[in-house]
C-alpha cells in the first residue's frame, strides 16, 4: 500500500520553488504554417520540419500482403497507449522497428503502429502506421491516443529528422484527429504541428471548461542536471495556446512523463518520473506554477513511466510499477512487500520494471489503499488506460521489448471492484491477452540478432 499521511510535513520542508510561466512560442517555435503553395508543404521538394507527415493505411483489402510494416518483420516494440470510441472500438497505438532498438534522438527506421479491436480486445488488427521514415531518413517516437473534451481521438506522432541542425523542428509533435472512430479505415484530419518538444507520452487533463494541459518534456537535454525541461502546455477550449508553465530544473528528473489529475479543491497534483523513483508537485493555480515537492515517500515506478487518473466515483487511479529498491554491498537490490507485508527479492529478471499494479486511492490521491497485481512476467512497462462507458478500465503496457520471444503489448480489462478485492471477481474482467506479439507471427527478435 502506498500512503501519504504523516509525510505531509514533507510538502513544506522540500525547498519548494515557483515555476513560472512564458510564452509559448519561445518553447514551442513559431508553428503557424506556411501557405499551402508553399515549397515545403510539396512533398519530396524543399522538405523542411514544417512539411506535414501523414499516416499510411496497411492490412486493407488488396494490399500487397508483403508491404514493409508487416508484423512478422519486427523486431523491437513498446510504449503503448490505448482509447476507446464511444461506440466501443479500441484503438492502440505503440512504436516498433524492423531493424534495430530504440534509437535517440532521430530514432531512425522507427515508426509507430495503431491497431484497433472491434471485439472487446479479443483480436486486433494492425491498420496504420506513422512512418517519417521517406523524409530524409527521419524516424517516430513516443506515439499518444487520446480522447478530447468532445468525445474525438486524436493521435500524436513525434517525428524525428536530422537536419544537421539547421531546423528548429528537427523534432515535432504533430496531431490527427479521427474522422470516423468506430470505422477500422476511419479518416482522418490534416496534421496539426503542436511543436518541437515532445508533447505525446502522457495523455492531456481535460478543464471543465473544455480547456487541457498538455505535459511536454525536452528529452534533448535529458541529463543536463541545469536545463529547465519540465513543462505543461495549456491550451484554450479551441486549441489555442495560452501559457507555458515550467518547474525548476531538477538533475534526478529522466523523462519525467508528468500526469496531473484536478483535486477536489481544484488544485492540480502531479508525479513525475526521477532517478530513485516518483517525484511530485502542486499547483493551486490551475498549472500557471508549482510547487516541487520532492521524492514521494513510497517509491514505485523506479525511473519509468506511472499514470494517475481521476475516475467517475471520485477514487484517483495510479498503475505503476510495484517495486522498491535498496543499495546493498554497492548494488541496486529491488524488492516487494506481498499480502503479508513480507519483503521479497524481485526476479528474475531483476529489475524495477516488473509487478505492473493497479491502484485506488479513496482520499484524492493522498493515500492509495488498495491494489491488484495486473502482470509480473519478466520486464513490463509504460501502461496507458482508457475508461469504457459501462466503467470497465483498460491498461496497456509492454513486456521485454526487444527480448526474445516477448516485445509483447498487453491488454488488461478491469473494474474497480476488482482493484477493491485485490483480484478479479468480475466477469467481463481479463488480464494480459496479447494485443501485439510479432514472434506469434513469425517475426520478432532471434538468437543471434543484435540490437
Amino acid at each position: 500500500m502506498i500512503r501519504l499521511t504523516a509525510c505531509l510535513a514533507l510538502f513544506g520542508l522540500v525547498a519548494a520553488l515557483q515555476a513560472q510561466t512564458v510564452d509559448p512560442t519561445s518553447v514551442l517555435g513559431d508553428t503557424t504554417m506556411p501557405s499551402p503553395d508553399d515549397v515545403s508543404r510539396k512533398f519530396p521538394y524543399g522538405i523542411t520540419g514544417k512539411t506535414p507527415p501523414s499516416l499510411t493505411r496497411v492490412n486493407f483489402e488488396g494490399q500487397e500482403p508483403y508491404h514493409k510494416h508487416r508484423i512478422n518483420l519486427r523486431v523491437f516494440q513498446g510504449c503503448p497507449q490505448v482509447e476507446i470510441s464511444e461506440g466501443g472500438r479500441l484503438w492502440a497505438t505503440w512504436f516498433g522497428s524492423n531493424v534495430q532498438a530504440e534509437r535517440a534522438p532521430y530514432h531512425k527506421d522507427q515508426f509507430s503502429v495503431i491497431a484497433t479491436s472491434a471485439d472487446d480486445g479479443k483480436t486486433w488488427k494492425e491498420v496504420f502506421v506513422f512512418d517519417p521514415s521517406e523524409l530524409l531518413g527521419g524516424g517516430a517516437s513516443d506515439p499518444l491516443l487520446w480522447k478530447d473534451p468532445e468525445g474525438k481521438i486524436r493521435f500524436v506522432g513525434v517525428r524525428n529528422v536530422d537536419f544537421r541542425g539547421m531546423d528548429e523542428f528537427a523534432s515535432s509533435a504533430w496531431e490527427f484527429t479521427m474522422l470516423d472512430p468506430e470505422d477500422e479505415h476511419t479518416g482522418w484530419s490534416e496534421p496539426r504541428l503542436l511543436g518541437n518538444k515532445n508533447i505525446s507520452v502522457m495523455k492531456p487533463l481535460i478543464f471543465p471548461d473544455g480547456s487541457i494541459l498538455r505535459s511536454m518534456d525536452d528529452f534533448k537535454l535529458v541529463g543536463k542536471p541545469d536545463a529547465t525541461r519540465i513543462r505543461f502546455l495549456k491550451e484554450d477550449a479551441d486549441g489555442r495556446p495560452v501559457f507555458v508553465s515550467e518547474l525548476p530544473p531538477d538533475p534526478d528528473a529522466s523523462f519525467a512523463e508528468q500526469m496531473p489529475i484536478i483535486r477536489e479543491d481544484g488544485s492540480l497534483f502531479t508525479f513525475y518520473r526521477a532517478r530513485k523513483g516518483q517525484k511530485f508537485a502542486e499547483s493551486t493555480d490551475g498549472g500557471m506554477t508549482w510547487k516541487p515537492g520532492g521524492y514521494y515517500p513510497t517509491q514505485f515506478s523506479i525511473d519509468t513511466k506511472c499514470i494517475l487518473k481521476t475516475l467517475p466515483s471520485g477514487r484517483v487511479l495510479l498503475v505503476a510499477n510495484d517495486v522498491q529498491m535498496k543499495d546493498r554491498d554497492g548494488k541496486s537490490h529491488f524488492y516487494y512487500r506481498d499480502e503479508h507485508g513480507q519483503e521479497r527479492e524481485v526476479g528474475p529478471p531483476r529489475t524495477s520494471r516488473t509487478r505492473m499494479t493497479a491502484f485506488l486511492s479513496d482520499d484524492d490521491g493522498r493515500t492509495f489503499t488498495h491494489k491488484m497485481l495486473l502482470c509480473d512476467d519478466g520486464q513490463i512497462s509504460y501502461p496507458s488506460a482508457t475508461l469504457g462507458e459501462d466503467g470497465s478500465i483498460y491498461i496497456v503496457y509492454d513486456q521485454g521489448r526487444g527480448t526474445i520471444g516477448q516485445h509483447t503489448i498487453f491488454l488488461s480489462k478491469i473494474t474497480e471492484e476488482d482493484i477493491l478485492a485485490g483480484r478479479l471477481v468480475n466477469p467481463g474482467s481479463s488480464l494480459n491477452t496479447i494485443v501485439s506479439r510479432p514472434s506469434d507471427h513469425g517475426g520478432g527478435r532471434r538468437e543471434g540478432d543484435t540490437l
